[in-house]
Formats: structure tokens, sequence, C-alpha cells
């Protein structure tokens, strides 16, 4: 018997939230990187995409 997705694999939900971090001064955003960064000013383009803690 099976409830749930269950497992750890994941993947099976409707969205899935990502995290993104200013590679100019580290920081962090859940969801879609801002157009510009709030600390320094750095374009879109300067984010990456970062795990998220505990997945």
């Amino acid at each position: 018997m099976t409830e749930g997705n269950g497992g750890q694999n994941g993947r099976q939900g409707e969205y899935v939230t990502l995290n993104w971090g200013c590679t100019r001064c580290g920081y962090r955003v859940e969801g879609a990187p801002p157009e510009q960064c709030p600390e320094c000013g750095a374009g879109k383009e300067d984010f990456d995409e970062v795990p998220i803690p505990g997945f």
C-alpha cells in the first residue's frame, strides 16, 4: 500500500521551487531570480541555480 509520492526521488510534484544565488555577493532568493540583485545591483544573468537544503 502506497500513499503520496512517498520516496526521496520526488520529481512527481506539480512544481519545483528553485533557489538562486548571486555570483557577485552571494544573495539568495527562492523562486525566480530578480531582474537586479537588491544587495549589489548585479543583473539577472549573474544569478546561478543553487541547491535547496534538504533535497
